[in-house]
């Protein structure tokens, strides 16, 4: 995430949703809005730095959040180092404000770890239950009695071979499953923020997940240096008709 070229780095987020509507105060000098490839980004330009974000909802396999792809561009001549730690969240809910989980790299990955985590446990009994009914199979036989009454017998059969066979599938399967579940997780981490120095005339762009929860007004604070650039989005759900 050094030197990038912004109309190129944008086209990289493409698995979005649904978008926001972005709030800004009038009489407002340090922002600006544009459209870039149909979704709305809001820029700060104050102290030195342009920032700037857009905001969707996002959902996979591992939950709903609140996407936020941020660009942070340094206009000044030292270099800064920012730190996703430090990003935070906050949701308007009719009268109320909560704080909101802002996602690191770190805590992101730990939070799929998890849910693949259980995810394999539970693949992991079924292909063993599945592996074991496997290898028996179940015969039945009639016979007759002198009076002419039917007999059922029901005979259990083990066949090492199939057990064999059905382990080593099941093996197989738990393995396959495992390296798509590191891929995702690769894949996750491509274009996370992560804590990155930005030179003078370089900008870094990527994306922080927001734990999701119903409210009108997301607000996103992106401390730099002493300065915040803070930017609040509607994310009420529209009414259907």
């Amino acid at each position: 995430m050094k030197t990038i070229c912004i109309a190129v780095i944008l086209l990289f987020f493409s698995n979005i949703i649904s978008s926001q509507t972005f709030t800004v105060t009038k009489n407002d000098s340090t922002i600006m809005t544009e459209y870039n490839d149909g979704k709305l980004w809001a820029y700060r330009n104050a102290d030195n730095f342009v920032v700037g974000l857009t905001c969707y909802e996002e959902k996979d396999n591992y939950g709903k959040y609140y996407q936020a792809q941020i660009l942070i561009r340094n206009l000044g001549d030292s270099a800064v180092t920012f730190c996703p730690e430090n990003v935070s969240a906050y949701l308007e809910r009719r009268n109320d404000t909560m704080e909101l989980e802002v996602y690191t790299n770190e805590e992101f990955q730990k939070k799929i770890k998890r849910t693949q985590t259980w995810a394999m446990i539970l693949t992991g009994v079924s292909a063993g239950l599945n592996a074991s009914s496997a290898a028996y199979s179940t015969s039945y036989s009639t016979t007759y009695s002198p009076s002419g009454y039917a007999y059922t017998t029901v005979t259990r059969h083990y066949d090492a071979n199939a057990a064999y066979q059905a382990n080593l599938a099941s093996t197989n399967q738990m393995i396959a499953l495992g390296k798509m579940m590191d891929n995702d997780r690769k894949v996750k981490e491509q274009g996370y923020l992560k804590k990155t120095t930005i030179y003078p005339n370089e900008a870094i762009i990527g994306y922080m997940n927001i734990k999701k929860k119903k409210g009108d007004v997301l607000t996103v604070n992106i401390p730099i240096q002493q300065y915040v650039y803070s930017f609040s989005w509607l994310v009420k759900a529209k009414k259907k008709a």
